[in-house]
């Protein structure tokens, strides 16, 4: 499949929601900023959109934009890995309601665990954020946002069934007033699932159920907060020709208390809690029961205040981390704390917007460390808009590969330096276009380094540095009922140490949506494009094209619709030797009991 063969047909389909001129987004910052007032490259994936689009997890709704790419061992529930402008999986914190979840272990999020249907917006920061969100934000920063603001009262049930006995069902139940918002959430997922690898005639199924529980309310001048989000599942893999299952279980717990110490100065103290645990249920062949899990623990004092039409933001946290895990009879515990003070600035005068941060971090193991990002734009005319942003960021070492099997506790960390430019024009109120360049220079890059095939026997070691240069364009067009969405991307993802491709990325992608939506029925059509890519071993993956359909029918109560993923049931991998689902029709109804 050659990728311009596609381009053409592609340009006629294409992807998600358009973003009003009064966007809000939380995520660049953590605070609350106009989205026009934003430098860096911001993604918004509403709820609406989310609905409309074909997808049991998170990586579904990731896949259908410029620059992220998706790398998958099967289906459901299988390892999933996401890769945001070249970097590695490891490198973007993923954040749920702004509380990382990503694990000590391993430094990569439980994608395969976040299920869509109690996703409220996702928010995608591209570009390295380690000044506002600390280690693993190399290359961007992941919100899952599973709650609204918005004062209402709903009551809604969802039924979906599709290809492979997959069936989904769940609720969701608001209550909100001026005094408080409470939100309570539940989805099951089951799924016989098929053959994880292409050497398997097992088919490898998948259950998963997630609870998700919101309440913010005020006692006097006091704000309070809690979250807890819990997914927790069984899935079945393929691991060389014997079948395997393991238990997976994932909590994320936040509280805050926020207090207005001045009329411009409000101050909050966070504490968050994240549980990453996965049991195998099979002895290896030592006699053991591998184990992986993750506690941490974060306390947060964080300070806005508002200066005239501008904001301030310092404060100082402290993380307490565990990480124990037995694979292949490597067993370790290791404990590590982590201090940090952090301040940025957000400045908006006139034509100009600015964003300034920095961040302080004594690690437990690798030091002190300090990371900052200067971000600047500048309104040109009333239509046209410039961008410029540089940064480093930092990502200490996940536990696996300093003391897990073929561990080195040597590693150092990884830092990057990046730079970015950009501009925006807005034709009219109707359409949009947006251009970036960047590159990112990640220095003592880490990688698996297989010493002898025959043995199994490798280690981790800092061996190269990787320069990561691309551009990327985005096109938006709204116009009575239809809106259309078009992303492209070109990069070049290179470890400069023999001059090789980072495995798994692609060097060109094009994807996009186009919808037609009118008050009693919508259709809507996602379209992707991606180039050949390399994997392990030497392996080229083929460039492939994939297209969904889905369309449904509102009554006053309750939404029918149908969903086509992989509309035309093409053949493509994301790992070499693993599957990926065909042809699969989704039927979903959603009753909406509120009046």
């Amino acid at each position: 499949m050659k990728f311009k063969f596609y381009l053409s047909f592609l340009l006629i389909s294409v992807s998600t929601s358009l973003l009003a001129v009064d966007e809000v987004v939380i995520t660049p910052s953590r605070f609350s900023q106009s989205l026009e007032e934003v430098v860096t490259s911001v993604i918004v994936i509403n709820r609406e959109t989310i609905e409309r689009t074909p997808s049991v997890d998170v990586a579904d709704l990731l896949r259908w934009h410029a620059g992220i790419e998706i790398g998958r061992t099967g289906g459901i529930g299988q390892q999933t890995s996401v890769f945001v402008r070249g970097t590695n999986s490891n490198h973007t914190a993923v954040l749920i309601n702004g509380v990382k979840m990503n694990s000590a272990t391993t430094g990569a999020p439980a994608l395969e665990a976040i299920n869509a249907s109690v996703i409220e917006r996702i928010e995608i920061v591209k570009g390295p954020r380690s000044t506002v969100y600390g280690s693993e934000s190399l290359g961007a920063v992941i919100n899952i946002i599973t709650t609204s603001e918005e004062i209402e009262n709903k009551a809604m049930v969802h039924f979906s069934s599709s290809r492979y006995s997959t069936t989904e069902r769940g609720f969701d139940f608001k209550v909100a007033n001026e005094y408080a918002i409470g939100d309570l959430s539940f989805s099951r997922i089951e799924s016989d699932g098929f053959p994880a690898t292409s050497a398997s005639n097992t088919d490898h199924g998948h259950d998963n159920d997630t609870i998700d529980i919101n309440l913010k309310t005020k006692l006097g001048k006091i704000g309070l907060g809690f979250g807890y989000w819990q997914a927790e599942g069984n899935t079945e893999y393929d691991s060389f020709g014997v079948d395997l299952d393991q238990d997976r279980k994932n909590d994320v717990l936040n509280t805050t208390i926020g207090l207005p110490l001045t009329e411009n100065w409000n101050s909050s103290l966070i504490v968050s809690k994240i549980r990453d645990e996965i049991r195998q249920n099979q002895m290896n062949f030592l006699g053991d029961e591998d184990y992986s899990f993750t506690d941490r623990i974060v306390y947060d004092w964080k300070n806005n205040i508002q200066i005239i039409d501008n904001i301030f933001t310092f404060g100082i946290s402290k993380t307490d981390e565990d990480a124990e895990s037995l694979s292949f009879g490597t067993r370790y515990k290791e404990n590590t704390d982590t201090y940090s003070i952090y301040a940025n600035q957000q400045l908006n005068i006139g034509k100009h917007d600015v964003f300034a941060s920095t961040r302080y971090v004594d690690h437990d193991d690798f030091g002190d460390e300090t990371v900052w990002n200067a971000e600047y734009g500048y309104q040109l005319a009333r239509k046209a808009r410039m961008f410029a942003s540089v940064g480093t960021g930092f990502r200490a070492p996940d536990s696996n590969a300093r003391f897990g099997f073929g561990g080195n506790p040597d590693l150092k960390e990884e830092t990057s330096r990046s730079i970015e430019l950009g501009m925006s024009y807005d034709f009219n109120p109707s359409n949009k276009f947006s251009f970036r360049v960047y590159e990112n220079k990640i220095e003592d890059l880490i990688e698996t380094i297989l010493i002898d095939p025959g043995a199994f026997i490798f280690e981790n070691r800092n061996v190269s540095d990787a320069r990561i240069k691309g551009a990327e364009f985005r096109f938006q067009h709204q116009s009575n009922h239809w809106s259309l969405n078009l992303e492209g991307s070109i990069k070049n993802p290179r470890n400069e140490s023999d001059d090789s491709p980072l495995l798994r990325r692609a060097k060109r992608s094009l994807n996009g949506t186009l919808v037609y939506n009118r008050d009693q029925y919508y259709v809507q059509m996602n379209g992707l494009l991606s180039s050949e890519r390399r994997d392990f071993g030497g392996v080229e993956l083929h460039g492939y094209g994939l297209m969904n359909l889905s369309a449904g029918i509102k009554f006053p109560n309750a939404t029918f619709s149908v969903k086509v993923d992989n509309l035309f049931d093409k053949d493509y991998e994301l790992a070499s030797g693993f599957n990926t689902p065909g042809q699969s029709v989704f039927a979903e109804l959603r009753i909406n009991f509120t009046e």
